[in-house]
């Protein structure tokens, strides 16, 4: 090609690459990048949680070919700094090494170092996404700063009664009932969905809180201690409810110690005049509300043991709901609503205990409850095609909430029962042991089990088939399973699906 000319073979590839295959190779990178970037979106923006996906998906983190949208990238202002950012990045990354091995050395120095930088930059974007998050790191704290302190303000300004709900599970579904018993939408303001980060209650603050509303009703989420302290602190709650103590999210809090003393911490930051709600049914939160002095506690559930405030009797289940009497403060009273399960029916009690504490009129109660609706896809009953009911219990399972699934499908009237699941994550070093005893659950309870994806398998057939009875079809996709459904379910079936897919990247 004659690169010792410098008006033919070598100026032609030096133009080349640097308006030429530069240029396609940042709108190549720009496309991935947003491939990668929703995967960080996913992981809640937590950088070593995504690069951990990273290293246990290396294939696909390298490539980054696709990323289905089960959750679509929301390109919000931070999302479009980090794009932005990891673009100018890895443009100065090729030039200016590029242009200093032209000026220093020439050919092939500068080739050869332009060719280099765009191979680390190609396999290595997911550090590159995260060093632009770095980077904007003092401008999204600056604006998080701001919208923090408005909230705050807000939530000063029209001082309603703050009530935080937490716990391991049911912390979605109880603060919704909470919503519910308290008041209407117009009174009564509750973080939408699982809300329940500071930035998620922060929004919710500044953009539904009105002057209008005298209650507000806060989920609290965490995967470490502190951070519902943090919430706590930010928030002010007069009423804390503990629905329970468990494995979920056991690898990312360390222990279940851990967890117990992360969780209790909406108990423990509550002022001296604060009520503290407690499930009683479950053991370690039993033990936290037997040694809490510094508050009033209010003990909620259904097991006679734990000495119960708000409790239950004459539980009935159908498939339109439940039927129980709820007994509190010396008295009872008959209540009906649309929620299925023994953990629908600790909602209800922990809403109970709320609004007493609230002082809300007894009279109120059990039309409110009658009105409750399920939480969509936490036990939610579904009219399926061609005669089938679903029960899509499809949100985050956990080994108590799978037992309780497993118990509202068996209680149902069916042709045929049949179990949809991934198995139960993040249960650090007891992920084998509760999904091979969730395995052996299922197929007791169900005709056939369905197990979807590669992660929890072996341990899930290994207890499925263990307890013997069900089909076992194992299937490594949705859509292999969809397929699968088609030949198993009929007329009368009733059909359970539990977690969703382990993986939220998966198609």
């Amino acid at each position: 090609m004659g690169f010792d000319d410098p008006f033919t073979g070598y100026s032609l590839l030096l133009r080349t690459l640097v308006y030429v295959v530069v240029p396609a190779f940042l709108v190549l990178q720009y496309l991935r990048a947003r491939r990668a970037l929703h995967v960080f979106q996913l992981e809640g923006y937590k950088r070593q949680r995504f690069l951990a996906w990273c290293r246990d998906n290396p294939q696909r983190a390298r490539f980054l070919t696709s990323v289905p949208d089960k959750k679509p990238l929301v390109m919000t202002g931070r999302a479009w700094r980090i794009l932005v950012t990891t673009i100018v990045v890895c443009g100065v990354a090729v030039y200016i090494p590029s242009g200093i091995a032209h000026l220093a050395g020439g050919f092939p120095f500068d080739v050869l170092t332009c060719a280099l930088a765009l191979g680390l930059l190609f396999f290595g974007l997911p550090r590159v996404l995260v060093l632009a998050d770095a980077v904007m790191s003092p401008v999204q704290g600056a604006i998080n700063a701001r919208f923090l302190r408005a909230a705050g303000s807000k939530l000063e300004e029209v001082a309603p009664l703050v009530v935080g709900v937490t716990g391991s599970f049911g912390k979605t579904s109880t603060k919704f009932a909470i919503r519910a018993l308290l008041g209407d939408e117009r009174e009564v303001l509750a973080t939408p969905g699982s809300f329940n980060t500071p930035l998620g209650v922060c929004r919710t603050i500044n953009e539904r809180l009105t002057s209008e509303h005298k209650a507000f009703v806060v989920e609290m989420g965490a995967y470490g201690e502190g951070e519902i302290a943090e919430l706590v602190a930010f928030v002010r709650p007069t009423i804390g409810v503990l629905t329970a103590i468990g494995p979920a999210h056991l690898e990312r809090f360390g222990s279940i110690e851990a967890i117990e003393r992360g969780k209790y911490e909406i108990v423990r930051d509550l002022p001296s005049d604060g009520v503290a709600v407690m499930n009683v049914d479950d053991e370690r939160v039993r033990r936290l509300a037997d040694s809490t002095e510094h508050v009033r506690v209010v003990r909620y559930g259904i097991a006679p043991e734990g000495s119960p405030d708000v409790t239950v009797v004459d539980v009935e289940t159908t498939r339109g709901g439940t039927r129980m009497t709820i007994r509190l403060e010396g008295s009872s009273f008959q209540a009906t609503t649309k929620l299925l399960g023994r953990h629908a029916v600790g909602h209800v009690l922990a809403a109970v205990a709320v609004a007493r504490a609230a002082k809300v009129p007894m009279d109120a109660i059990p039309e409110r409850i009658s009105r409750l609706e399920p939480v969509e896809h936490r036990l939610q009953i579904i009219d399926g095609a061609g005669g089938v009911t679903v029960i899509d219990d499809a949100y985050n399972s956990n080994p108590a909430g799978a037992a309780a699934a497993l118990e509202v499908l068996g209680q149902m009237d069916a042709r045929k029962r049949v179990v949809v699941t991934p198995g139960i994550v993040e249960l650090g070093p007891l992920q084998t042991q509760e999904n091979e005893r969730f395995g052996a659950g299922a197929a007791r309870v169900a005709d056939v089990v369905v197990l979807v994806a590669k992660l929890n398998r072996d341990a899930l057939e290994r207890g499925a088939r263990s307890a013997g009875g069900a089909e076992v079809v194992v299937v490594d996709t949705l859509e292999q399973a969809t397929e699968a459904l088609k030949t198993i379910l009929g007329p009368g079936d009733v059909v359970l699906f539990e977690n969703d897919l382990p993986d939220q990247y998966e198609g």
